[in-house]
């Protein structure tokens, strides 16, 4: 007992230490600044000539704020990234890609720089890992390194152009979904239960099955098979309000269907029209999402009896309260 208490204080101490350890990208670049402030000599001239990166726009953004953070403080001299720009094309070098230490060398004493810094943002894990670097332009002595852990945040993604891993499962194209509970019939059409005595042995169970397109975060379309073992099945086409903050779901639907019968009395003119509506939440939990249903159903029967004469239209009431699990298939972009 008390080894697995102490196994659980350890993985809850790491779990704490990793998460101080990793920073928002904003942080990040502000902590590199201040990391350098004291390594840097006062007065100097500096230059960022590349920051490698997935995407121009990731290294762009990073060059742009640290170039900001270190005119801020003061202490140094800041070459505009336009002047750099400028002999990107003439030199024949990539400021978001690899930079060779003579190309950097010759471009900061082109730029009159005394410190150049360069660095690089890549993959670790399941976050990213960022290095800033400085070296002394004459000597080529390397002033300093920082190293930091940068995790997913929405700056990082949308410059990523792509979405955080660990949300990808609200960005899907397609979704599949599948439940079972209890179904309450609250008003059956009249001479039913009479005609068809059998369906008093049925068990009270709802079921659904449904697959959504969500072409929008907010808003999706689904087609549901949904129904009980008491009366049949339902095909419904359901518009869905969607949200999702957090790791929680909320779903919203409504739509019309026809209904097909397991059995029904002759008099009763199939297939009958119905309507579903509901409301469906849960939480993320593995490749999915575990949610429970709250769905009400109307069928609409016209009835038709030939041999006393009646005809109307007789409605069956229920609701099902299910429990069931979902799955998002092709991801697509935020």
């Amino acid at each position: 007992m008390k080894k697995a208490v102490g196994l659980c204080l350890l993985l809850c101490c790491a779990s704490f230490l990793y998460a101080q350890t990793s920073m928002t990208l904003d942080d990040g670049i502000i902590d590199s600044v201040d990391f350098f402030s004291s390594k840097v000599p006062s007065g100097s001239t500096i230059a960022i000539i590349n920051f490698e990166a997935e995407t121009q726009d990731l290294s762009g953004f990073i060059v742009e704020e640290l170039l900001v953070a270190f005119a801020n403080t003061g202490n140094v001299k800041v070459v505009e990234r336009s002047r750099l720009e400028m002999l990107e094309s003439e030199l024949n070098f990539n400021m978001s890609g690899s930079v060779s230490e003579e190309t950097a060398q010759g471009i900061g004493r082109m730029v009159g720089a005394q410190v150049l810094f360069s660095g690089s943002i890549v993959p670790y894990r399941d976050m990213y890992r960022m290095r800033v670097q400085a070296v002394a332009v004459e000597t080529a002595e390397i002033i300093g390194t920082r190293t930091i852990n940068i995790r997913y945040d929405p700056t990082l993604t949308g410059l990523l152009g792509r979405i955080n891993p660990a949300d990808q499962w609200k960005y899907q194209w397609l979704y599949f979904g599948i439940n079972a509970g209890y179904n309450l019939i609250m008003k059956e059409p009249e001479n039913y239960l009479k005609a068809y005595d059998w369906h008093f042995d049925a068990l009270p169970i709802g079921f659904s099955v449904f697959a959504m397109v969500q072409p929008f975060d907010v808003f999706g379309i689904a087609l549901d098979m949904s129904g009980n073992g008491y009366s049949g099945l339902n095909i419904l086409l359901e518009p869905t309000l969607i949200m999702r903050p957090s790791l929680f779901e909320i779903n919203l639907f409504f739509g019309p269907g026809l209904h097909i019968a397991f059995a029904a009395p002759p008099e009763k003119t199939a297939p009958a029209f119905v309507f579903s509506g509901g409301l469906r939440g849960g939480f993320h939990i593995g490749p999915g999402l575990l949610f429970t249903e709250a769905r009400f159903t109307a069928v609409l029967w016209d009835y038709d009896n030939k041999m006393t004469g009646e005809y109307g239209v007789d409605t069956e009431l229920g609701m099902n309260f299910t429990l069931g699990y979902s799955i998002g298939f092709i991801p697509r972009k935020k």
